[in-house]
């Protein structure tokens, strides 16, 4: 093949691309040339693109991903917002039994998250605490 009139060029080393390729960001790249602007690991299947760089999945959650607000671990599937912060399911807990709290249904006391029979448990007993202490 004539290489005066080859236009597939590698978005990495700008040179002629042989006979496999990868399209990405819209360009053309060398398979081994197609890597993580963090890492710098040939990225081989799903990636994150942000500012014109491509990421594989794990760089791109921990620069870009917000943190479990019970673990400070990086969330990169699934998580619940409550409270205003993010959390592993996991790790939105009852304030009380420290069961998870399911699907992330929570009751409010005093701003800290309950189960149901959890939230009935602590105003009950804040309401003999409050009479305990008018007598």
């Amino acid at each position: 093949m004539d290489r005066s009139i080859d236009r597939r060029h590698c978005g990495h080393c700008h040179q002629s691309i042989g006979s496999e390729a990868l399209v990405a960001m819209n360009r053309l790249w060398h398979p081994e040339h197609f890597t993580c602007a963090s890492c710098k690991r040939p990225i081989k299947q799903t990636f994150q693109a942000a500012d014109n760089h491509a990421y594989c999945v794990q760089c791109f959650a921990q620069k870009y991903n917000p943190k479990c607000a019970g673990c400070q671990e990086t969330l990169v599937d699934t998580c619940l917002l409550a409270l205003d912060r993010h959390w592993h399911p996991r790790c939105f807990t009852c304030s009380s039994c420290n069961r998870p709290l399911p699907n992330g249904e929570f009751y409010l006391v005093d701003d800290k998250p309950y189960d149901l029979d959890c939230h009935w448990a602590k105003r009950l007993e804040k309401r003999e605490h409050m009479e305990r202490g008018e007598r």
